[in-house]
């Protein structure tokens, strides 16, 4: 058993060796180990969670349970990463290291809702500021998450896998997931699949009757492992099926992705070695806004098929000499969209949203670390360059002054300017200080960058397609958006005094040319939009803002078996070019958590508040929220090594509470009125059962 001691110690002082391209150079001072306990480990540099051991559906849900982050939930399959204020494509969220396309321009598919709980070996979360080797445009931060492939073995093949299952009554929610895999040292052959699916959840203040799921996902992949080289080339699928999106202008009919991609990795010589990565996914989506909630009247049903495709590499040398790790590399990522809605009650119904649209990044990024008696630097440069174009587009089937005025915007959009290109420089320098094997100081500075997505370009017709915003407003985009600059400064500092250890971060990040919705001063649009929702449209447009805060992780062992440990997280953000607070930002935020740890069985009992927020950005007319506190427990019982069985009750008071960075309820005939945010989940009883051989 490990005890609680070494695992608070080990949880919040070391660098976990997570193999994510950071830097693994270090002191001899420096702790090495890396053990987990509760399937959670933070230090000054990430935080590490087995989503796996949690009793999940949406693996993003997870990042609650992270210091600094948290989740834009606008479904149950919709989970958006947020980070110290950031989110949405500000954030860079990758699967094995490397990106996924989003097929639609509502972000439903988002990149965690591609990895399916069980199928999660980890998920990390880059604390502070995201080196530049590791993603291309993370002014917000990085997430990577590992799907479980299984483990090499010995010299003769053998043969593991597991076999699980949970259920959780609210919604009648099932998973099922198997994964087997035949390897023995040099190779590895792995197939996986999940299975998710249930009915609408219910609150304590009713059903949300567009919350159901549906999603199905697999994998296929052979490894090899060799002395001086190692490769991976795997295929993937994800098929999801109905599945509510209630604080969005449609629900998810389909969503078909086939995902294919390549990893390799050389040792040229003893000094430097190489590694890549390939990937290439194509996503056909279809959307709809009246088979799972209450349909609008006939000429205001709407069926949107969407698309999206492309691809991603990474290529770096390594180069280890002289005390120093040099990374030198290259990167790009080249996207294509497209998007038309139609009325299923009226042929003559058509608007081509996107078409044609590309966005194609390609970076060149220096990276140079050097641990030197009881510090450690590191450097990175990296220079982006962004392109984007878009198609002409129509619309057709609409009557008298509403035709006329976007035949007109249609119009002014084909003749403008689509051919758009950024070009950027990114820097960021890290130190730490290693005072003893139980005291680490960090402090880290950058300057990042990111372009302005396609729908913030492309967006001609006032609509809601705007990456999963959810506010309720409708956008219009704007062609000549800057990038935006974050200028960035963390300190930090993990330490354990005894039984106690704890690993707060203090930030500031000050962004110009922040892009977020303004009032619309296109006047034509201002008429679409009024005749359609009764109020004129936000515009995308560059504003300035800072955003700062304060995060930490702490733990206590009470004895050998006894634990508390908890997070905290502050952010706080606003423009600074007028006087108002930024959207959709998570309120101050807590849990305190007391495990009990066996032999073979462990019991947890957490409280998790939130305080109310009335710091709200009055131009998104986004309204406040109360604060509130959850109690929960769950527990696990090991009978055997291979099999585990687990059980958890949420929300064990029955509050009705509204988490501030969850969407307004777009869907008619549920429970929760149409313009309200969305209630949490009633008491819910879940348990699971997982099989290892």
């Amino acid at each position: 058993m490990i005890t609680c001691k070494r695992a608070a110690i080990a949880a919040l002082v070391t660098l976990p060796a997570i193999g994510l391209a950071q830097d693994d150079t270090q002191t001899d001072e420096s702790v090495t180990d890396e053990i987990v306990i509760v399937g959670r480990s933070v230090s000054t540099s990430s935080v590490r969670v087995e989503v796996e051991r949690e009793i999940l559906v949406d693996s993003a849900a997870v990042l609650k349970d992270i210091p600094g982050a948290n989740v834009n939930r606008n479904g149950a399959l919709t989970g958006i990463a947020q980070y110290r204020g950031m989110y949405g494509d500000r954030v860079a969220v990758d699967i094995d290291q490397i990106g996924v396309i989003s097929g639609g321009p509502n972000a439903m598919d988002t990149p965690l809702s591609y990895m399916s709980p069980m199928m999660t070996e980890a998920l990390v979360v880059t604390r502070g500021i995201a080196s530049v080797s590791l993603a291309p445009e993370a002014i917000g931060g990085h997430i990577d998450t590992k799907l479980a492939r299984g483990k090499f073995g010995g010299e003769n093949f053998g043969v593991s896998g597991m076999f699980g299952t949970r259920f959780s009554d609210n919604g009648n929610v099932t998973t099922t997931a198997a994964r087997l895999t035949l390897a023995n040292a040099r190779h590895r052959f792995s197939t996986i699949a999940e299975f998710d699916d249930g009915d609408d959840i219910r609150t304590p203040e009713g059903e949300i009757r567009s919350s159901r799921l549906s999603r199905d996902r697999y994998d296929l992949s052979y490894s090899y492992n060799g002395l001086d080289r190692n490769f991976m080339v795997y295929a993937g699928k994800l098929d999801t099926g109905d599945t509510g999106t209630p604080a969005l202008p449609m629900d998810i009919v389909f969503i078909q992705t086939d995902l294919f991609g390549a990893q390799f990795g050389f040792d040229l010589s003893a000094s430097l070695s190489i590694d890549g990565h390939f990937s290439y996914n194509d996503v056909r989506h279809g959307m709809n806004n009246y088979s799972m909630r209450q349909a609008p009247m006939a000429p205001m049903q709407r069926l949107n098929n969407a698309r999206g495709s492309g691809s991603q590499f990474y290529l770096a040398g390594n180069l280890n000499r002289g005390g120093s790790k040099w990374i030198f590399g290259f990167d790009g990522i080249a996207a294509e969209h497209e998007s038309i809605i139609t009325n299923p009650n009226n042929a003559m119904f058509r608007v081509i949203n996107f078409d044609g649209v590309s966005r194609d990044l390609l970076g060149a990024f220096t990276e140079w670390s050097r641990g030197a008696g009881s510090g450690q630097i590191e450097v990175g440069l990296r220079y982006n360059r962004v392109r984007t174009d878009a198609g002409s587009v129509a619309a057709t089937g609409m009557m008298g002054m509403m035709a006329t005025n976007v035949q007109t915007l249609a119009s002014d959009f084909n003749s403008s300017q689509r051919d758009q290109s950024w070009q950027t420089l990114d820097g960021v320098i890290k130190y730490r200080r290693y005072f003893s094997t139980a005291i680490e100081w960090s402090v880290e500075v950058g300057s990042k960058s990111r372009a302005p997505s396609y729908q913030e370009l492309y967006l001609w017709l006032p609509m809601q397609a705007t990456g999963g915003l959810a506010d309720g407003r409708t956008y219009i985009g704007d062609l000549d958006l800057q990038q935006e600059r974050s200028k960035e400064l963390v300190v930090g500092v993990s330490t354990v005094a005894g039984r106690f250890g704890w690993s707060p971060q203090l930030y500031y990040r000050r962004v110009d040319d922040y892009i977020q919705g303004v009032p619309s001063t296109n006047m034509v649009a201002n008429m679409v939009s009024t005749m359609m929702t009764g109020k004129q449209p936000l515009q995308f447009a560059n504003v300035d803002a800072e955003i700062w805060g304060f995060d930490a992780a702490w733990s206590y062992e009470i004895s050998e078996n006894l634990l508390v440990d908890g997070v905290v997280s502050v952010a706080r953000g606003r423009r600074t070019d007028v006087h108002d607070d930024l959207y959709r930002l998570s309120p101050f935020n807590m849990s305190f958590g007391l495990t009990y740890s066996a032999d073979s069985w462990s019991v947890k009992s957490e409280v998790i508040g939130y305080a109310d927020q009335d710091k709200v950005a009055t131009v998104n007319e986004e309204t406040e929220t109360s604060g509130y506190w959850l109690v929960n427990a769950g527990a696990s019982w090991n009978p055997t090594a291979a099999l585990r069985i687990e059980a958890r009750l949420d929300n064990i008071l029955d509050e009705s509470y509204q988490d501030h960075v969850t969407g307004i309820n777009r869907a008619g005939g549920s429970d929760i009125p149409v313009g309200t945010r969305l209630y949490g989940a009633e008491r819910t009883i879940s348990a699971g059962l997982i099989y290892s051989f």
